[in-house]
């Protein structure tokens, strides 16, 4: 954004402004011979949205244009600049609060102010002396028995709102506040040096994801996309959103959303991946357009982090463009010069000047994943998994302090790749129309690797869509659980990515249209305050948990051995406890200890955490040997549907045996909505799914598909139901 005085050759009449766009390609390449040493990409010489430049998920489209209002600003007298509200402190009864109003005079004057609170019981009336020029008037107020605004999951997000009243203003200014202190707690232990938020005191275990901007073109999305996208993460249990540095730095309504919802945003400042130049032209321009930034996004209680870029730092120290280019000692000293200086002092600078109520951090990840260090402190970035090549389940010993970043690919639903291919049955992978929908260079390959490792890769085009998106949430469940069982070693988990920017195959777990893959659906249980995890490591079952709620009863487990047709082989039940915030181990039980005659591959093992007061709290599923080399039958799923309300629908669904990662669907509404999906299916417990459709009975009747493990993979693995 810019701030241009428009003052002079003002006159009575019409007027016209004048905005010419040059090409930024144009302008980019010009700017990179007159900086002389070469750098990796010629996009940084723009302050433009570097993903628009082409990415490994996006399009290379590099529009031009105004993406909001342009408004005159005219004022007398007085000018109100930016009000806002911080917390000073907070007690176990009461909370400490500043207003702070930035306002300009053209001359000495007095003003009287009337600031009002009615639910945090304020009513002040005050005067105050205003200079010449610029000037910040600081209120305090005191707070009794304050409702703090919570992330989503640790209590209520709670907003006040300030409304201050004067007769210099045109009108009453209104200022939404939550209560609220944000630490990021940096402290020596004994496995390196703790990355952790701390909210009101209190320790948060981050629950999210990276977010990417949802358009090529910016302005496209409307309000409506903004709302669901959002809603839906925090009702799957999201307390954190990344704002990825590579995008744009978000409209209002996004900050709004995440303001009421409680989701906790990580911003990063604009840079990603690539060495910004840091000329005074440069330089000057990335100083106001910090400030601008800062001032319009400080107020929002939801803003916890300003991070100063996405893998630059990384990207100097591991990724070898010193050699690749060839730089000289003279050209190190520039590049990595220039780095310091926007990174390590103009954005710190105008963080201390404009907001010292959040904490800083210069570089997403502090170091690569290749270096042991990772594991011990900072941020880390995993890439092991689908860069590495490496197995879903390394993620157990590559967990650091705070996983910022680490992914799977899989491909969209079939009715967003008939959207840009048309008839489905007349596509296979190796068609342009699919190529140019995967911008990764191996991304089908690499998909297609992993796949062969768990099941057998199917000849139908639509089945082998599916089992891409049971192998992308198997593989980041591996992580999330991980994760969360190194608690309190670990604290934050952000999967990459939440989003598109396009129809597309990429990370993300909602598509373009805002249709959830089948790793969306799982966060649900990945992300509940309470997480049971059961997997099988040298013969040997491990059954673990961890919580961030307070469990004081003590809980009953029960550990099912199930066999392929339904039948309970072995059971255990034991009273277990379980620590708030601690990763423990709640059961190691060798397989012979629970099975005997029976073949690994046709069983399967589920996990219920019980209370007698709350009944089932988690559950978890987990097979002994890879899903390919499972038995398994014909589970004969039957369902009723029935409508229960304005276009909503109830679908009761039922199988005689049990199938794995159920998949709804209805070939003539790829707009349902869906309130879970990707679910497994018992005999003895029918599944009551939500469903917003527009469509009639009738037409989801003639359109609903059902698809699950059985016959989604070789049939050489498949027995008919007996």
């Amino acid at each position: 954004p810019s701030l241009l005085p428009i003052t002079g050759g003002w006159r009575n009449g019409v007027h016209e402004l004048l905005i010419v766009f040059h090409p930024a390609s144009v302008h980019d390449s010009l700017a990179a011979m007159a900086y002389k040493t070469r750098l990796p990409d010629n996009r940084t010489f723009s302050r433009k949205p570097g993903y628009q430049y082409g990415w490994d998920w996006g399009p290379r489209l590099i529009t031009c244009g105004i993406t909001a209002p342009v408004k005159i600003h005219g004022w007398n007298e007085l000018k109100l600049i930016s009000a806002r509200v911080i917390t000073r402190k907070i007690e176990s009864d009461r909370a400490f609060i500043n207003a702070i109003l930035e306002v300009s005079a053209d001359q000495e004057m007095i003003m009287t102010l009337k600031c009002i609170e009615s639910k945090a019981g304020i009513s002040e009336t005050i005067k105050v002396r205003l200079d010449v020029g610029h000037n910040e008037i600081r209120i305090p107020f005191e707070i009794s028995n304050p409702k703090l605004w919570w992330p989503n999951g640790y209590g209520k997000p709670f907003l006040y709102h300030l409304v201050v009243e004067s007769d210099l203003f045109d009108s009453a200014v209104e200022v939404p506040f939550g209560v609220r202190m944000v630490e990021l707690v940096q402290e020596p232990d004994s496995s390196g040096v703790s990355f952790l938020f701390r909210i009101n005191g209190k320790p948060v275990f981050a629950k999210g994801a990276n977010y990417i901007p949802q358009d090529n073109f910016i302005t496209r999305p409307d309000d409506l996309k903004y709302r669901q996208l959002l809603s839906r993460a925090a009702g799957q249990g999201f307390n954190m959103l990344r704002v990825w540095g590579g995008g744009i730095y978000e409209r209002d309504l996004f900050y709004n959303l995440c303001d009421s919802l409680g989701l906790m945003v990580w911003q990063d400042f604009m840079f990603a991946c690539y060495f910004p130049p840091a000329t005074p032209q440069m330089a000057e321009e990335v100083r106001l357009e910090a400030i601008w930034q800062v001032k319009r996004l400080r107020p929002h209680p939801s803003v916890v982090l300003w991070c100063g870029n996405n893998e630059i730092d990384e990207a100097w120290h591991n990724w070898g463009y010193q050699k690749v280019f060839g730089y000289t000692k003279a050209d190190s000293l520039k590049v990595w010069g220039d780095y310091k200086r926007l990174f390590d002092t103009i954005l710190p600078d105008v963080l201390a000047q404009n907001d010292t109520t959040r904490p800083w951090w210069p570089s997403s990840p502090s170091i690569g994943w290749g270096r042991k260090e990772s594991l011990r402190y900072g941020d880390m970035h995993y890439w092991g998994v689908w860069w590495g090549n490496e197995p879903f389940e390394i993620y157990r010993k590559k967990t650091g302090r705070f996983m910022s970043e680490y992914g799977f690919q899989s491909y969209p639903l079939p009715s967003t790749i008939s959207y840009w291919a048309g008839e489905r049955n007349k596509l296979s992978f190796s068609h342009p129309l699919m190529k140019a929908h995967q911008k990764h260079a191996t991304g089908g390959e690499t998909i297609e690797t992993y796949l062969k490792r768990d099941f057998n890769l199917p000849a139908d085009f639509d089945q082998y869509i599916y089992l891409s998106q049971v192998l992308q949430a198997r593989g980041m469940g591996f992580a999330v659980e991980s994760h969360r069982l190194a608690m309190p070693r670990c604290m934050g988990t952000l999967y990459w990515q939440l989003n598109d920017c396009w129809p597309v195959t990429s990370w993300s777990s909602v598509d373009y249209f805002g249709r959830p893959k089948a790793f969306f659906y799982q966060t649900s249980r990945l992300f509940a305050p309470t997480l049971i995890t059961a997997s099988v490591r040298l013969d040997t079952l491990w059954i673990e948990a961890v919580t961030e709620a307070d469990l004081t009863r003590e809980l009953e487990l029960t550990v099912r051995v199930i066999s392929l047709d339904g039948e309970t082989i072995h059971t255990i039940n034991e009273k277990v406890n379980l620590d708030r915030d601690h990763g423990c181990v709640l059961m190691k039980k060798a397989l012979r200890e629970l099975m005997t005659d029976t073949d690994k591959n046709d069983v399967f093992i589920t996990a219920v955490l019980s209370s007698a007061g709350s009944g089932d709290i988690a559950r978890c599923r987990t097979t002994l040997c890879r899903p390919a080399d499972l038995v398994l039958r014909d589970p004969k799923v039957s369902y009723t549907l029935m409508t229960v309300g304005d276009h909503i629908h109830e679908l009761k669904v039922m199988s005689e045996y049990p199938a794995f990662d159920v998949f709804i669907r209805f070939e003539n509404d790829s707009e349902a909505v869906f309130s879970d999906n990707f679910f497994d299916l018992m005999p003895e417990r029918p599944e009551i799914i939500r469903i917003e459709s527009n469509k009639s009975i009738s037409d989801l009747h003639e359109g609903l598909k059902v698809r699950s493990w059985y016959g989604s993979s070789d049939a050489k693995n498949k027995l008919p139901a007996r």
